[in-house]
């Protein structure tokens, strides 16, 4: 069995061999406002393959630790299209039992057909996020940021925490202990309620992958 901090620092090395000749860059706004012309604009969406150089460090990782296994170019059916345009798309299967599979999927941003990653879970795939969520130079927050949003993503569902609740109309997103998102009017407090006891919501979560041994 494997720990998480064990699992993390296996990424990190696993980075440094896929990240290799993609630079990270501060956040260009940390001391201004994003300009008029940055809005819709995207000077060099290359740059963001190292999100992907991230994912592929995942994916070692994993493998390595006897974790999951990997489909290249997998074929799998969305429950509803995510909005990028998807080039490939590799399906991460646990070991763990209830584990979900994990997609990730390279997306198009600008002229680059594999420059964004699309997370998604389960079979059918539901779509978790994408990264960079826009891209445009405006919207440009620094690749560290980028980094981790997929990070957390990765770790709340290897690590079983993530957790999808939705109503039809109302959302509510658990990546870890830090917190929730929700989409939706709700009452106060009511998300707290409804996440001790989701009765009536349909929930996507799975079981941790490091139960493996």
């Amino acid at each position: 069995m494997i720990a998480e901090f064990e699992l993390l620092a296996a990424v990190e090395a696993a980075f440094a061999i896929t990240g290799q000749g993609l630079a990270p860059w501060p956040d260009p706004h940390l001391d201004r406002s994003p300009l008029e012309e940055e809005y819709s604009r995207l000077l060099d969406p290359a740059k963001w393959r190292i999100i992907g150089a991230r994912a592929d460090a995942w994916l070692v990782a994993l493998v390595d630790a006897a974790l999951a296994i990997v489909e290249r170019d997998a074929s799998v059916r969305w429950r509803v299209e995510p909005g990028p345009q998807i080039s490939r798309t590799d399906r991460v299967g646990a070991f763990a039992d209830g584990a979900l599979p994990l997609i990730v999927a390279r997306s198009r941003l600008g002229g680059v057909a594999d420059a964004g990653v699309t997370l998604g879970l389960g079979d059918p795939v539901t779509c978790l996020a994408w990264f960079p969520h826009c891209g445009c130079d405006a919207c440009d927050s620094g690749s560290h940021s980028e980094l981790d949003h997929l990070d957390r993503h990765i770790v709340g569902v290897v690590t079983g925490s993530f957790r999808r609740l939705t109503d039809g109309k109302r959302e509510i997103t658990v990546l870890d202990d830090n917190g929730w998102s929700a989409s939706g009017q709700f009452q106060r407090r009511e998300v707290e309620a409804i996440l001790a006891d989701p009765s009536g919501w349909d929930e996507l979560a799975g079981t941790s992958w490091l139960t493996v041994r």
